[in-house]
């Protein structure tokens, strides 16, 4: 299975090669473990982010599979701007007319919480 780099990242147990943001994990050539993808896949325990997720094309439309684990304000201070700016485009937000981090950071939140609001 193809995942898509959600976060740049040095793979250190792939001859430090570096995946920048919307690449293909894992690069050819090259098998992770299964758990060097949950490890990936999951909110690090140092950094406070996800680096890999899986690609569009492997999902499966599920709704509970579609879920995104929600990113606190701490969690987001510590990205940078084209960090927050791929999340707000990626919850189908518009970066356009933000005028700082603390305008991007309020945006991702209420994005967030209507992504994942049940819908009736």
């Amino acid at each position: 299975m193809k995942y898509k780099v959600v976060n740049r990242f040095r793979d250190t147990e792939d001859n430090n090669h570096l995946y920048k943001i919307d690449d293909e994990y894992p690069r050819d050539g090259y098998e992770p473990s299964e758990e060097r993808i949950k490890e990936l896949s999951e909110i690090h325990s140092k950094h406070k982010r996800i680096f890999i997720e899986g690609s569009e094309e492997d999902q499966t439309g599920n709704q509970e599979d579609n879920l995104e684990l929600v990113i606190t304000q701490a969690e987001l201070k510590k990205m940078n701007k084209t960090e927050q700016e791929k999340l707000i485009t990626d919850l189908n937000g518009d970066i356009n007319g933000l005028k700082n981090e603390d305008e991007r950071i309020a945006l991702i939140i209420q994005l967030q919480e209507n992504q994942t609001t049940p819908k009736e």
